[in-house]
């Protein structure tokens, strides 16, 4: 199984882009240009207008603002974002959103509903900005996101045709069910690396609101692919993960999914080292954990910490730089990242697997913080947010999820500007 996934995932991508790109209703400019292809599908979110402030969506960039890509391919998104970078915008961050369920599906976590990245974008553009707080927001491109509906309805089809209820099916069911989603799981990374590829040749700081942690594998793939593109050099990636699972589950492991993603970075050669910070002591069986040692990565246990400075143990900033110690590299063409699986964050309803025990909220801001100043990533990967269908976007504990995950993008952005020497 690892050999069939890993020969298809790595086979050329295919150039053809599939993403509703995000159009911001601004005051002062109510509707924007339409794209002129009937490929390019978009998405209006409306920028709140209160007298004597400024909102992050008033600071923002879309393509709307530029140049709208001609066609769905790469050559006209990158000639896009060339220009977003280059001519008068002055985009050095893209923000895009990827959510499909199948991924989770495998991993048995709860499926996905297709509104995390709208989750996420409307308390985004909604924040308030401060006095000298827009620099960051104005080198920010909210691209869009990434389409999966015709790889999903596939599925949906085959289950309907065979008689299936998805809402109640397991794997290992149905074995042809089984592999059909996994193929589709390693299509929506091939269209994800696609994109990715495209921001990161053009030298963009990719930024992924996601389903799945799954899309990891879709996120360190194209950015493999697009710096070494646009180097000359291959570009392998180390990243770190704040999560409470270990997510390196074997390649052999129901295919590609939301806890393998690390291991098939590790095994298609581009992942060169990988450390973990806040695993949960109940929730990472004792195989995968052999699997971490063995492959040499780096990672600290959520009680091996201490939270409130008051015992001998390391706090979080020591924590954060000795991860940062380990993965830190004299290859100048090695790429580093941070991801963040919100479910290392305790009393958050709205993610597919809730922790037992997990870093609250402050903390894992504090951890974003801690190493974004540090170290300068190249991307950020937020994953596993689970807005609630029953309630609105704005309200409830999707309020909480929409910004909170606001949050800790607007920190990457701050903290990006600025490094300091460790």
């Amino acid at each position: 199984m690892g050999e069939s996934v890993t020969a298809q995932l790595t086979r050329p991508l295919n150039s053809l882009i599939k993403i509703s790109l995000t159009r911001l209703i601004k005051s002062n400019n109510p509707h924007g240009a339409a794209p002129t292809s009937s490929n390019i599908t978009y998405h209006d979110l409306r920028v709140p207008v209160r007298v004597g402030q400024k909102n992050v969506g008033d600071h923002v960039k879309t393509l709307f603002d530029g140049e709208i890509p001609t066609d769905n391919d790469n050559e006209s998104f990158v000639k896009s974002l060339e220009k977003a970078q280059l001519h008068g915008m002055g985009v050095r961050f893209v923000i895009i959103g990827s959510e499909n369920s199948v991924g989770k599906w495998l991993n048995g976590g709860r499926q996905g509903n297709g509104q995390n990245y709208q989750c996420f974008a409307r308390h985004f553009i909604c924040n308030p900005v401060g006095p000298g707080q827009g620099t960051f927001f104005e080198q920010t491109l909210l691209l869009g996101e990434v389409r999966y509906d015709d790889i999903t309805m596939q599925i949906d089809e085959m289950a309907r045709s065979e008689g299936i209820d998805q809402s109640q099916i397991k794997y290992g069911d149905n074995i042809v069910y089984d592999r059909m989603v996994e193929e589709a799981s390693v299509r929506c990374q091939r269209r994800l690396a696609n994109i990715i590829q495209c921001i990161a040749k053009c030298g963009l700081y990719p930024i992924c609101i996601s389903g799945g942690n799954e899309d990891i594998l879709g996120m360190g793939y194209g950015v493999h692919l697009g710096r070494t593109m646009a180097t000359g050099t291959k570009a392998n990636i180390s990243i770190g993960n704040l999560d409470c699972h270990g997510d390196f589950k074997s390649i052999e492991d129901r295919g590609a999914h939301s806890g393998n993603g690390y291991s098939f970075l590790k095994y298609i050669g581009c992942l060169e080292k990988y450390a973990v910070l806040g695993l949960s002591p109940y929730e990472n069986r004792q195989a995968m954990m052999e699997r971490l040692i063995s492959f040499n990565c780096w990672y600290r246990f959520l009680d091996d910490i201490s939270l409130t400075g008051a015992s001998s143990r390391p706090s979080l900033h020591t924590s954060v730089i000795d991860m940062l110690k380990y993965l830190d590299t004299e290859d100048s063409s090695e790429v580093l990242g941070l991801t963040v699986d919100l479910d290392v964050t305790e009393d958050l309803p709205t993610v597919s697997c809730p922790a037992t025990i997990g870093f609250t909220r402050s903390q894992v801001h504090e951890l974003v913080q801690e190493f974004t100043r540090y170290s300068k990533p190249y991307f950020l990967l937020i994953a596993e947010g689970m807005p609630d269908v029953s309630t609105p976007l704005t309200e409830g504990n999707n309020r909480v999820l929409g910004k909170y995950q606001a949050a800790l993008v607007s920190c990457f952005l701050r903290n990006s500007i600025i490094v300091p020497h460790i």
